[in-house]
């Protein structure tokens, strides 16, 4: 068993809750919103509400819709009848968010040093699209190891997963230019 520092425990509990806000809870398999599947379907709001079968007549090729993601956003070995209860969904991603400070830690020197709600915006990110995917992020990255949050931010701001995840986007880039996290969102 893991003990976290309270410093870790806080970090964890923001980062879960910031997840929750951006990926959502879903107790039923959904398609992944990128793939062939999803992109044909109607009534979209229904995924992840009621189980995948039920959405879909029989037939359908159920691979066209990998990968199929339940929980808070996990898709590690998720199938089309995978089902997750909230708690456990909460208690794997703050699994997941551990590792994924862990790996920030050996990925990027200054990342010991970062602050409290930088590692909050890097670690989002790397849950988004994986640590490799946050990795890309180079010029971002050596901005927010300098303190440049202005450049920083501008820069987030320009990328394509800025596009893709427009909310997500608008509030993580917000919390890298002003260095707070809003009180409506702070654990």
């Amino acid at each position: 068993m893991t003990i976290y520092t309270t410093g870790q425990t806080r970090l964890y509990r923001q980062v879960v809750a910031d997840l929750i806000l951006d990926e959502g809870y879903r107790r039923f398999a959904y398609a992944d919103p990128l793939s062939q599947l999803y992109k044909q379907l109607r009534n979209k709001s229904q995924w992840g509400m009621k189980p995948a079968r039920e959405l879909l007549p029989p037939g359908t090729d159920w691979t066209k819709g990998s990968p199929w993601t339940v929980g808070i956003g996990y898709t590690k070995g998720v199938t089309v009848d995978s089902t997750m209860e909230q708690k456990q969904a909460e208690k794997i991603t703050e699994g997941h968010v551990a590792e994924l400070d862990a790996a920030l830690y050996r990925a990027l020197p200054w990342y010991a040093e970062a602050s409290f709600v930088t590692k909050t915006v890097l670690i989002n990110m790397a849950y988004n699209m994986g640590l490799h995917g946050l990795l890309q992020f180079r010029n971002t990255l050596a901005f927010m190891s300098q303190g440049n949050w202005a450049k920083a931010a501008a820069n987030m701001r320009q990328s394509l997963w800025a596009k893709q995840v427009e909310e997500r986007a608008r509030r993580l880039i917000t919390r890298i230019e002003t260095q707070t996290i809003p009180a409506e969102y702070a654990v």
